[in-house]
């Protein structure tokens, strides 16, 4: 079986990484990815993104996360995108990412690791079994109301 190491993403491949989304969320423009990626990475972003990648530095997945004040955990390590894909050994790229979500959880004293899938993935994701095993539970419905950015009119 192929070893699977983590790393931060360097800024040179966000664009290979949006490759990588795109059959996970495919309403994700390109724009939109680069903005989200170059937020988490820029200097004093409480948030990240971690790949996983072999030897030849091809990223077989990937999560985002932020760490945010949470009221029934006081620190969490909230992850909003968790993508894995290696065809020979998909649990081994997604336990290398979860090892290293234990880590930066660790590494910063958060008391929870909150991980949201998008609802197309929630109930048919090909890591939720493996999730479960490795201790991350369901806590709760996420719910979302989507807010369209509508003009502000001028004062009169």
């Amino acid at each position: 079986m192929p070893t699977f190491v983590t790393r931060p993403l360097d800024a040179r491949q966000i664009d290979q990484a949006y490759a990588l989304m795109r059959p996970f969320y495919p309403d994700l423009t390109v724009e939109r990815w680069r903005d989200h990626a170059q937020a988490l990475l820029a200097p004093g972003s409480r948030g990240g993104i971690v790949t996983v990648q072999l030897d030849h530095r091809y990223m077989h997945g990937l999560f985002s996360y932020l760490l945010l004040p949470d009221l029934g955990h006081r620190l969490g390590l909230q992850v909003d995108v968790f993508v894995a894909l290696d065809l020979f050994d998909p649990e081994g790229a997604g336990d290398a990412l979860l090892a290293e979500m234990d880590r930066i959880a660790r590494r910063y004293g958060c008391d929870a690791i909150h991980i949201t899938l998008p609802d197309s993935q929630a109930k048919a994701h090909p890591s939720l079994a493996r999730f479960r095993a490795l201790g991350h539970l369901p806590e709760g419905r996420r719910l979302c109301k989507h807010l369209l950015a509508e003009p502000v009119a001028a004062p009169a």
